[in-house]
This record gives C-alpha cells, structure tokens and sequence, in this order.
C-alpha cells in the first residue's frame, strides 16, 4: 500500500536510496510498524512534504501520471474528471490546471461540490448519482464541443455517456473496475482512443519505470509543482476502524491517513513470547 516512511535498513547496490531517508512509494504491509519494499518502488523526498502529505501520492498521482502520458490532451481542451472529490479526482485537477486544460468534474453529496467550487470549478461540476441529469449536464457544458480526455472511474451509463461527449480524437482513460468496457465495445461505438489503465500491472512488469515516476513525483513536489491531497487523518491505535468506516461509506474528500505510532529506535533483540 501507499506509505511515507524512514529508511531503517536496505541493501546493496541502490543508489537513490540511504539509510535515514525519508522517502514515498509502496510497500508490503504498510500498516505495520516495520514494513518491507522493493527498493524500486520507492523515492525519497524532501520536507516539501510532510509524511502524511506524503502517503496521498504515490498511487492517486502515479495513475494520473500514467494515464496523461497515454492521452496527451492537448492545453486548453475540456477535460472530464468522474469522482472529482476522490484522490485521483483532485490530483488530475491540479495536473490538467498545470498543462492547461479546462476540467469539469462529477461528484455527488452536496458538499463535494462546494468544494470543487472553493477549488476553482465554480459552475463546472455534475452529478455522480444520475447519470441522465450528468450527460445535460455536462453537453450544456461544453457548448457543442466535445470532450479531449475522459478520466473514468465510474460504470454503467457514465461510461457510455461519457463516450458520447468524447471527440472522434479523445482519448477515454479507464481506471475503474466494475463494468469496464471491452476494446471490441469501444469499437464498435466510436472511433476515439481507450486505455484501460491499471497501475499495479505496471508496477509489476516494469518496476524501473515505476521508479522514475515516483523520483519525478518527488521532484516536482520538491518544486512546489504538486502539493499533498486533502486528508484525513486516523491514529493507527485509537480509531483505525473509523479510518476504514470513512472509506466504505464514502464520506472523505481526498485521501484517508493512517498515522502509526513511531518505533523504537533499535530493532529488539533475543526472542519474545506471546502467550494468552
């Protein structure tokens, strides 16, 4: 899972890495108080970023990344972002805003799009819960002209409504997982581009790649080019249960954090038994 973390051991042979780094990326039962990662899926980082900033990133902007190195809009096209409030909702907001597209965004408790409007989409946010409703909505919208990119994380009638607002020279960026769409479907609806997009196949086939992505990350956070999601924090040991609660009913604006208590400094030693 996603992590920010000190670097307290590692072996031989990485050259971007140190013990005593503070660094981002995935790693294997990251929840715990030591976890383990492959050394490749993982960038050390600055205090541009605090830890909790930190955990926010990794997977929401990698996906992002992904998917607009397969898309390339062009600036100054429209844009649609499905589940605007979500973390990659928000960080492909921050990125179209830095390439210079124009994007609408659907969402669904009132809430949320009042604070897509504090976050600069004051009139361009639609329904997530009618998909009817989302496709006046967003053809009003766009004024005749048709959408560059679609980011979909959504099923059933968004996915066909949302390739009914795509130019014959879109592309459509699936990162969802119910209902997805086939190539031979999108075929035999419309002429434009689909990626189905899935980061953790990447990460698996090409670890190095996955790597470069998240030094670039670290980089531009370092530069004050992208900036850590809205979050939520939990203690790991007070109210993890709440911290899941809030992902399963859907009430969190960007991501949800898991603080966890630090360690001790030595790794303990001898054997301890647990009985009981």
């Amino acid at each position: 899972g996603d992590c920010a973390v000190h670097i307290s051991a590692m072996g031989t042979g990485i050259p971007h890495l140190k013990v005593g780094d503070a660094a981002l990326g995935h790693g294997l039962a990251a929840l715990a108080s030591l976890s383990k990662s492959d050394a490749r899926l993982m960038a050390a980082i600055t205090d541009s970023l605090s830890f909790e900033q930190a955990c926010t990133l990794p997977t929401t902007w990698c996906t992002v990344h992904m998917s607009l190195l397969a898309a390339r809009p062009a600036s100054g096209h429209d844009v649609l972002l499905h589940a605007g409030a979500g973390g990659v909702g928000l960080t492909s907001k921050e990125y179209c805003h830095f390439i210079g597209n124009r994007a609408m965004a659907n969402v669904g408790r009132p809430y949320k799009h009042f604070y897509l409007h504090k976050m600069g989409l004051a009139g361009r946010t639609l329904s997530s819960r009618d998909g009817g409703a989302f496709a006046v909505g967003a053809a009003k919208l766009l004024n005749k002209s048709r959408l560059s990119w679609v980011l979909n994380s959504l099923s059933l009638d968004f996915i066909s409504c949302s390739f009914a607002l795509l130019g014959q020279s879109g592309c459509f960026s699936e990162i969802g997982k119910r209902s997805v769409w086939s190539y031979d479907q999108r075929a035999t609806a419309t002429g434009a581009k689909y990626d189905v997009i899935a980061l953790d196949s990447a990460m698996a086939i090409c670890p190095p790649w996955m790597n470069s992505v998240l030094r670039l990350l670290s980089a531009r956070a370092a530069a004050g080019v992208l900036h850590g999601l809205p979050m939520q924090i939990f203690n790991l040991e007070k109210n993890a249960l709440a911290a899941f609660r809030t992902l399963q009913g859907g009430t969190n604006t960007g991501k949800v954090v898991i603080r966890i208590p630090k360690t001790a400094g030595v790794t303990p030693r001898g054997a301890h038994l647990l009985s009981g």
